[in-house]
């Protein structure tokens, strides 16, 4: 017999080794996001949208239609170009020289162009130069937005457009065509014009599936640089609006909202706002 040295702490039989079970890890989603809470600022690289955006007020009865394109020139670069392509609305809400309330159709006179560049994740910087035709007037937009993507479901932003400065004659807006045709006639008239306005926006969206959002949007305005009236029609003006966004598909988005323009003017100021957008 030879004797051999044997380990009483050696395993006696076959050892079985456990399976270490390893979660599945989630894919991450490529592509531009269906889902309107993890969208980015910016658009895609050779990403365009186009965007029709009808606007509606009661009282007096004020309709603006506005068309937006967008195109990714790169993931941080987007450039975007604005045109007001009409508005109804009483001659005396423009003039306060008329006395004639009967509702007519003008063709927009107003459009720009934007550039937005993506500073981190959730911060912009854009600069836009919107103009009117006729007569020749022209200012500058400065904003900084900014979008916090809190959960899966649930984004706030805002500060599009904070700065708007008129630098020939007027600024012109995007949102009312009345605004526009007011500020023409003080030109004509040669009276006071607003030298500006600063704004203050947020949203909020929660979505509630993948492809249906809910949206809060609010602004707080001061026309001329002034909380108090002025000759150029200053004044503070504070906006509330909430709707829903639906995406049936990737490429389209559809949507309404309504809410109130002015919250000093309830319930005159009572707004309803269409939207419609395509990608390519």
């Amino acid at each position: 017999m030879e004797g051999r040295d044997e380990n009483p702490d050696a395993p006696r039989g076959t050892v079985v080794e456990k399976p270490v079970v390893v979660a599945p890890v989630e894919p991450k989603k490529s592509g531009y996001p269906i889902e309107l809470a993890q969208r980015p600022i910016t658009l895609p690289a050779n990403m365009a949208e186009v965007a029709i955006d009808p606007h509606i007020r009661a009282k007096p009865f004020l309709f603006t239609v506005a068309l937006n394109a967008h195109y990714g020139i790169t993931p941080k670069i987007q450039l975007g170009l604005t045109y007001v392509a009409g508005g109804a609305f009483p001659e005396n809400a423009a003039n306060t020289m008329s006395t004639n309330d009967k509702v007519g159709f003008h063709p927009g006179k107003a459009g720009g162009l934007d550039v937005t560049v993506l500073l981190t994740n959730w911060a912009a910087v854009r600069l836009g130069v919107p103009l009117y035709l006729d007569p020749f007037a022209m200012g500058v937009t400065v904003g900084a937005p900014l979008k916090f993507k809190l959960t899966d479901k649930v984004a706030l932003g805002g500060m599009d457009d904070v700065l708007t400065v008129a630098i020939i004659k007027f600024a012109p807006s995007y949102y009312h065509e009345v605004i526009n045709a007011e500020r023409a006639n003080r030109d004509a008239n040669n009276t006071a014009q607003s030298a500006g306005l600063l704004r203050f926006s947020g949203y909020a969206i929660y979505q509630q599936k993948p492809n249906m959002a809910i949206v809060g949007r609010i602004a707080l305005e001061f026309e001329d640089f002034s909380a108090r009236l002025t000759d150029a029609g200053g004044g503070a003006t504070t906006s509330i609006h909430g709707g829903v966004r639906f995406s049936p598909k990737k490429f389209l988005d559809v949507g309404g909202t309504l809410g109130f323009d002015d919250l000093a003017t309830l319930p005159e100021s009572f707004a309803l706002s269409g939207f419609l957008a395509v990608r390519i």
